[in-house]
């Protein structure tokens, strides 16, 4: 039986849905729709339920790169719940290589979260950790091996009754 979502929520602040849907609605690309605190409250409870109903579930890459040089590709991995990270990149071949990025969490399908950012042959990777009210993760994302596989890891957690968390070290693609 599914935590009803009283239990779920308790002890998260309620203005903490007002704060994530404007970083949603900030975050947003042009001509998308924007979304409100008890839209993403509601989305939320929905896809923790579902979760909890369906059981654990390995962290899973839901679209990979093609490994496309000059090319801005996106990609994503559905770390946990309601939670998923995402990005897109675009990679320069080269002795001095290059990739222009950027990643991102979702919670629920929207972006709360998103950073640019490059990597090159001196700084081959990169890593945050953020906390966001009911949603705390750490990614990583570098540029490894001779192929220039884009390695994507880290941990995501949400909030549900009890902060429930996965573990994530995923290849995205490679460039050559």
């Amino acid at each position: 039986m599914a935590t009803d979502a009283a239990t779920g929520l308790q002890g998260i602040d309620p203005g903490v849905w007002d704060q994530l849907a404007r970083a949603i609605n900030d975050l947003k690309a042009e001509g998308e729709p924007g979304t409100t605190a008890e839209e993403l409250k509601r989305d939320y409870i929905a896809e923790a339920q579902a979760f909890e109903d369906k059981g654990v579930e390995a962290p899973e890459v839901t679209k990979r790169l093609s490994g496309e040089a000059d090319k801005w590709e996106p990609w994503e991995i559905r770390v946990i719940g309601p939670i998923s990270v995402y990005g897109g990149a675009e990679f320069s071949f080269g002795e001095n290589w290059v990739l222009r990025a950027e990643v991102g969490i979702k919670l629920s399908g929207k972006v709360i979260w998103k950073e640019g950012f490059n990597l090159n042959p001196k700084l081959n990777s990169i890593s945050w950790e953020k906390s966001l009210g009911l949603v705390w993760g750490k990614l990583s994302v570098g540029i490894h091996g001779e192929k220039k596989c884009l390695q994507v890891s880290g941990e995501g957690c949400y909030w549900w009754g009890k902060w429930h968390c996965a573990g994530f070290n995923e290849t995205v693609g490679c460039f050559s």
